[in-house]
């Protein structure tokens, strides 16, 4: 618009030439009028009374196009108004919406903050977010007025109404999953009866190999984080390229992936995860208190006899038992010796891997 004005001002600069032009034509015509014998002037269709119209009816649009300028300037400003004020607004969004974002990374870093420190901290910032939703629509209602007002570009602006409708949606989502996450953690941790140290290995394994932080990871992932935690599981090579070989040990790794991806989904979530790492833990406590209970029974050797075991179990349980349980191999054993140790790890304490 102010190139078109700036060229109409140069313009309306020149209309006292033109119109100095104009009054030589006349003075031209009159003399020509005195001296020729002819009616009209062979050269030109035109006379002077249609230039003079033809001027009269340019110099009554020069203000009727001043206007329609004046008009265009001030829409013109009134769209670059609210360029600059989306702008100002989706700039400070945006800038918001990253430290959030930093927050809820920071929620759960740090040996000391409890599962339920992380949860009030995850409770107050989901309602502070919640909070800047007023700003947010203010922005819609911004964005919507630009659409009305047919504006395509934005100078003052790197960020669209797209983008910050994506920046909302991951941040309210991400605010409520880590906290349905710190939820479940907690329910975990108080149903399986494991301490949070244990809880926050588990995470902090899985939170290393979900790469995409979509709380889910693929099977070699799955595979990964295992080994990561101490459990002896094949190779990426072996999963890839199998080998009749470790078929036993493939098949083991299979059993798994039925129990946490039921569905073979290629994925196994957290909450999946979590299950089957807790059975583990109880698995291994149930182990721990059963070798309690025979070493008890055994007067505190790390042997049993048959009649200790008859003498204080039911006969079918007493006879189960003695009849599962190896030889003792200690040098501190006896005639009839029995293993409880091995016979306890096997029964209650074996893993799926």
């Amino acid at each position: 618009v102010n190139s078109l004005i700036t060229a109409h001002e140069e313009f309306k600069a020149c209309l006292p030439e033109f119109h100095q032009i104009f009054i030589d034509i006349q003075a031209q015509q009159q003399e020509i009028d005195v001296v020729a014998t002819f009616g009209c002037n062979p050269y030109t269709n035109l006379d002077v009374d249609a230039l003079g119209n033809r001027w009269n009816e340019l110099l009554q649009l020069i203000p009727q196009r001043d206007q329609l300028l004046q008009d265009a300037l001030v829409k013109e400003e009134r769209k670059d108004e609210l360029r600059k004020t989306f702008a100002k607004q989706a700039n400070w969004f945006a800038n918001w919406s990253t430290e959030e974002q930093t927050k809820i990374s920071q929620s759960t870093m740090g040996p000391d903050l409890t599962l339920n420190e992380q949860l009030t901290y995850l409770g107050e910032l989901l309602e502070e977010v919640e909070s800047y939703k007023p700003v947010y629509e203010e922005l819609e209602n911004l964005n919507k007025k630009i659409q009305n007002e047919v504006i395509f570009n934005n100078p003052y602006c790197k960020h669209t109404m797209e983008s910050l409708n994506v920046s909302w949606d991951e941040l309210h989502n991400s605010v409520a999953r880590q906290k349905s996450a710190v939820e479940n953690q907690i329910l975990v941790r108080d149903s399986k009866g494991i301490n949070e140290e244990q809880v926050r290995e588990m995470k902090g394994a899985f939170d290393h190999f979900d790469k995409n932080d979509d709380g889910r990871l693929d099977h070699f992932e799955f595979r990964a984080c295992l080994v990561s935690l101490g459990y002896n599981v094949d190779t990426e090579e072996h999963l890839v390229n199998h080998n009749p070989a470790d078929s036993e040990r493939q098949s083991d790794f299979e059993r798994v992936l039925q129990m946490v991806d039921p569905d073979m989904t290629g994925q196994v979530t957290f909450q999946a995860f979590m299950d089957f790492m807790t059975q583990e833990a109880c698995d291994t406590d149930t182990a721990e208190q059963i070798i309690a209970s025979f070493r008890v029974l055994a007067g505190d050797k790390r042997y049993i006899l048959p009649e200790e075991i008859r003498r204080e179990l039911p006969d079918n349980q007493a006879e189960y038992c003695i009849a599962r349980m190896s030889p003792y191999e200690g040098h501190d054993g006896c005639m009839g010796a029995l293993d409880y140790m091995s016979f306890a790890t096997a029964l209650y304490g074996q893993s799926d891997l």
